[in-house]
């Protein structure tokens, strides 16, 4: 049988999630990948179902964002809502609900208006890791301008 949690313990690993939510942000914020990527389990144990329904490990979800982010200028993700669930000492679920808004090189602006994801964390050698991942949200709408 396990120990029961205290309430502190409960905020601070709360507080340990949102930080590497932050992590992510910043990082695709400042177009560094390994910034908004470090919070993932880089190993087999990696597993992310994109907005589109198709399911791939680590690499694949890297490169795809590689390729996407390349053609960024600037990134910027607004958090409208987060929710941590402490399953256990070493693992965590965040939901999290953001709307994105991205100006291509091509002067071209494209904006989610509301995307959600799901990140089920695991603590691993005193870091939290990301090992399932899930997005979903409409596909971004292209706008000429900012204003749309």
């Amino acid at each position: 049988m396990t120990s029961a949690r205290s309430p502190e313990e409960t905020r601070r690993i709360e507080a340990e999630i949102l930080a590497a939510l932050d992590r992510l942000v910043d990082g695709c914020e400042r177009l560094d990948m390994d910034l908004a990527f470090g919070i993932f389990s880089r190993g087999p144990d990696f597993r992310m179902i994109a907005a589109d329904g198709s399911l791939c490990d680590f690499a694949t979800y890297y490169d795809n964002n590689v390729a996407y982010l390349d053609d960024c200028s600037a990134f910027s993700l607004t958090t409208l809502r987060t929710d941590v669930l402490v399953l256990r000492m070493d693992a965590a679920v965040l939901s999290w609900i953001y709307r994105a808004e991205v100006t291509l090189e091509s002067g071209a602006f494209d904006v989610i208006d509301r995307a959600g994801a799901t990140f089920v964390f695991e603590k691993r050698d005193g870091e939290w890791k990301v090992v399932r991942y899930h997005e979903s949200s409409l596909p971004a709408v292209r706008h000429d301008s900012p204003a749309g």
